[in-house]
């Protein structure tokens, strides 16, 4: 029996995407892999995948619009696979606060369209959630009550969402984890949709300015992608958490946006003015700004400790061209 035959089956959705690609590069060798991405928001290219491995199976598809060949397809590459990472979503707050409608209703489409295939399987479902469904908290824990925003602010649709999304999963009984994100960055992150270490490199980098939204004071935590990865890797090769949620971030990164501001310019070296903007004045009233959030990491540090600080975080997107 050849090696490629031992190999469990992985699918990945949003596989083209920042952290889907990345999981993708971790688990090649490892897996055998199937991407699925409608190139929305994606950060590498589709051909890109054969330098990793000519055994990869891409597939164009939108996950919202599935016609019943496009099912059938899904149905069979869903028989013999071990782990379905679920990481297609809108990504970013700019993207979100452009067309916040389409995000709302293209998540409810994704969830009535594949979640019954899932369930159907015998496939582990790892659900990228996000930091977002803590609304404004500190000390974030997995268990504690959650409170989201108005629907006057479409943003809290995203977060909406997301939780619906954890409710769904639960009642359709499918094995999984379900991962809350918070701030995970790193080399190849796009500084288009809003991400806020990105952006900032970029803009002091290119237009010698790096932008603060109100007075600077909000908070959050950065978490590097090889951080992420490491815990993905933990997680997964001894099935941890079986049916539970996890905070996938670095509390010993928390740092306002003033602060990071400085950093990076002070990091980077360059002469860069950091000016500070409404909120309101760059984004819609469809947006709002969080001014709060911090991850509680301790059931993630029963596994595995993230050790990479924010200064390194910003050399490495730096190096990197910043996406």
């Amino acid at each position: 029996m050849t090696e490629n035959m031992t190999k469990k089956k992985m699918i990945i959705t949003g596989g083209l995407g920042f952290l889907g690609s990345a999981i993708a590069k971790n688990f090649f060798h490892k897996y055998d892999l199937v991407i699925i991405d409608n190139e929305s928001t994606n950060v590498i290219k589709a051909d890109e995948l054969s330098l990793l491995s000519d055994q990869i199976i891409y597939k164009k598809l939108d996950l919202a619009l599935l016609n019943e060949q496009e099912k059938d397809w899904f149905k069979k590459e869903l028989e013999d696979t071990t782990y379905f990472c679920h990481f297609a979503a809108a990504v970013g707050v700019k993207k979100i606060d452009e067309n916040p409608n389409a995000a709302i209703i293209n998540e409810y489409q994704v969830n009535q369209n594949i979640l019954p295939l899932i369930a159907q399987s015998n496939a582990k479902l790892l659900f990228a959630s996000s930091s977002e469904v803590y609304g404004n908290a500190t000390e974030c824990t997995e268990d504690q009550s959650l409170e989201i925003g108005s629907p006057d602010t479409l943003r809290w649709g995203y977060a909406c969402n997301k939780l619906m999304t954890e409710f769904l999963i639960k009642s359709y009984e499918i094995p999984h984890i379900t991962l809350r994100l918070f701030n995970v960055t790193g080399p190849g992150q796009s500084p288009d949709y809003g991400m806020v270490i990105p952006k900032m490199i970029k803009d002091a980098k290119e237009e010698g300015s790096i932008n603060v939204y109100g007075d600077g004071n909000q908070c959050r935590s950065f978490c590097d992608v090889e951080d992420f990865l490491k815990a993905i890797d933990i997680l997964i090769s001894n099935d941890m958490f079986h049916n539970q949620t996890l905070n996938i971030g670095n509390d010993k990164n928390l740092i306002t946006i003033k602060e990071l501001a400085h950093l990076i310019r002070d990091t980077l070296k360059v002469d860069a003015q950091i000016n500070y903007l409404n909120f309101h004045d760059v984004y819609s009233k469809n947006s709002d700004d969080i001014y709060k959030r911090s991850p509680n990491t301790a059931k993630l540090k029963e596994i595995y400790t993230p050790e990479i600080d924010v200064k390194s975080i910003i050399r490495k997107i730096a190096e990197h061209k910043y996406g």
